[in-house]
């Protein structure tokens, strides 16, 4: 049974990516599932690295994404650019300065697991069961909205300023029909990171729920703008126009009877 346990992991990681393919901390997830399995062959190694630059794309500034990706470039023979993408890292984080420069000298000397486990922890960056983003966005897969707002909200001290958090509080406020608090979770999400679309998509299905169309509509609006090709965002716009003209259809015919 053991065994197959990687595999069933994998499996529920692809099933809450089917639902929900722009959350980079699933991605992140699958990188980890894959290379956690023996051996970490060419093509699974090509597939963690796809699936880190999937969540780097969603979330650039995603240090979790940043630090797997490093790690990876480094178990590859790439220590210059590992080195380098750390550097950056240990820049952003400058009250950690020592325990990174003691990862990146693990590093130097081709110790990848050593350098994983001080910069994890220099980050902060937690994994698989400890990880309440990852716990919470698997009981939204499972259809568990509450039990994923409590885990949220335990988590939620000391963690105020992360953005993910709040917009997972929002999903599963929308999701149990608190549409106030979702519009405020997503709110705070947006205030800490303007750019996190997912959270602005979010938004305008609670201000739609709301009766708030107009303001759903200029959140939608600003996805699209962004990101033309945004999946939920597109869809809503596309909802909406079949309305408008299904309605102008509709306004013709009284006029004409």
């Amino acid at each position: 049974a053991a065994a197959n346990e990687p595999v069933e992991a994998l499996a529920a990681i692809d099933a809450a990516l089917d639902a929900a393919p722009r959350w980079p901390d699933l991605h992140v997830q699958r990188a980890r599932l894959l290379l956690s399995r023996p051996g970490r062959d060419l093509s699974t190694r090509a597939e963690a690295r796809k699936a880190l630059d999937t969540a780097l794309r969603l979330h650039p500034d995603y240090a979790a994404a940043r630090l797997e990706r490093a790690l990876l470039d480094a178990a590859e023979g790439r220590l210059g650019e590992a080195i380098d993408r750390l550097g950056e890292l240990a820049r952003e984080h400058p009250g950690e300065a020592h325990v990174f420069e003691q990862g990146l000298d693990k590093l130097r000397h081709a110790d990848v697991d050593g350098a994983a486990t001080l910069l994890s922890n220099a980050l902060r960056v937690t994994a698989g069961s400890d990880d309440p983003l990852g716990t919470a966005r698997e009981c939204l897969a499972q259809d568990e909205p509450a039990r994923a707002l409590a885990v949220l909200r335990a988590a939620l001290p000391g963690r105020e300023g992360y953005p993910d958090l709040h917009l997972l509080i929002g999903a599963a406020e929308l999701e149990l029909g608190h549409h106030d608090d979702a519009v405020a979770s997503f709110g705070r999400a947006l205030a800490l990171k303007p750019e996190l679309h997912a959270a602005r998509a979010q938004l305008a299905r609670a201000l739609e729920a709301l009766g708030e169309t107009a303001q759903a509509a200029e959140q939608v609006a600003l996805v699209l703008a962004h990101d033309p090709s945004h999946p939920e965002a597109g869809a809503m716009q596309a909802r909406w126009s079949r309305r408008t003209q299904h309605s102008a259809r509709l306004s013709r015919r009284r006029k004409g009877s």
